[in-house]
């Protein structure tokens, strides 16, 4: 069946990667463009908060939509949203990658000409207020990297990525109730963390 652009807004998610799965590759284009254009940002964020970095994140959000242009299968909306399909890609691609993200990212460290790693240019200082928020948000992220993965992976999905519990469940490939018992976990694991930031460290 033939995509055609101008229903494209009408069209549900759904729909669109039912299109994209059952056409040609080259008129797959279109459909995947459509939901680039809607969910790239919820991509990019969760990407973002899986890998810590920018760059990886981009990367991420590229790799998600290209797997989806060479073969878009395996949507299944009784499953969950598109959104939450989307994420699960971003999800697989990101942990994958992983390992060898934060060794290209130590490799291309500048290094002094003595063999020490160059320092970054110093900066301007930001107002008090500035730099008690950003340690505060800091100190959080902290705590979050800090918890166990797959009370980690819960809690950026639901509290950080406003997904429901189904989707949620879809994304991380378990059941709506371990959802909701490692989300009550990770918020009493982060709360200790936040009230004692030494333990962060361990």
């Amino acid at each position: 069946m033939a995509f055609d652009p101008t229903t494209t807004r009408a069209a549900t998610d759904a729909e669109l990667l039912a299109r994209a799965a059952t056409a040609a590759a080259p008129s797959r284009a279109p459909a995947i463009e459509e939901l680039f254009r809607r969910h790239r940002a919820a991509v990019y964020r969760y990407a973002w908060l899986l890998t810590g970095s920018e760059s990886a994140a981009a990367d991420v959000l590229q790799e998600t939509f290209l797997a989806l242009l060479d073969a878009p299968l395996g949507f299944d909306p009784a499953r969950g949203s598109a959104a939450a399909y989307l994420c699960g890609i971003a999800r697989h691609l990101a942990l994958r990658d992983r390992a060898s993200r934060v060794q290209a990212v130590d490799d291309i460290t500048p290094v002094a000409e003595d063999g020490e790693r160059a320092d970054a240019p110093a900066l301007p200082p930001l107002p008090a207020d500035e730099v008690e928020r950003a340690r505060a948000i800091d100190a959080l992220y902290a705590a979050i990297r800090a918890l166990p993965p797959h009370y980690r992976d819960v809690l950026m999905l639901v509290e950080l990525q406003e997904f429901s519990y189904a989707d949620a469940a879809a994304i991380a490939g378990v059941e709506v109730g371990t959802v909701r018992s490692r989300l009550a976990r990770a918020k009493a694991r982060l709360l200790e963390l936040l009230a004692a930031p030494r333990a962060i460290d361990r």
